[in-house]
């Protein structure tokens, strides 16, 4: 006797699938899913609404408008904060990886020595 596979079972939750058992164009996996809500409270979505409330800490100006300026301080005085500032206004800056498809690739495993140079194996 001859091994065919695994044994599939015919799916019987009522949505339409192909042969492969994919479903079928207009059907979803879970057809009673409602996903998350849109306006769900997060904290989030609350600071969204304080940037454009006045700061305390600053007269005149929004929350956005002073944490603009506050990230601009602190990106002045650390470089960490700066290059973090810099990726999220710019992008990380890409590194581009090549290589020769004919090169050899070396591993070098062990902790750095030469075993005919050291007198321990």
């Amino acid at each position: 006797m001859e091994n065919t596979g695994p044994i599939k079972k015919p799916k019987t939750d009522g949505i339409e699938r192909d042969d492969k058992g994919r479903f079928l164009p207009g059907n979803r996996g879970n057809p009673n899913a409602k996903g998350r809500p849109p306006n769900e409270l997060s904290i989030t979505n609350l600071q969204r609404e304080m940037l454009s409330q006045p700061c305390p800490y600053a007269d005149g100006k929004t929350w956005a408008q002073w944490l603009a300026r506050r990230g601009m301080e602190m990106a002045g005085e650390n470089q960490g904060y700066y290059r973090e500032l810099m990726d999220r206004l710019e992008g990380k800056v890409t590194q581009p990886v090549s290589g020769d498809i004919d090169s050899e690739v070396v591993f070098i495993i062990g902790k750095g020595y030469d075993r005919d140079k050291d007198d321990n194996p």
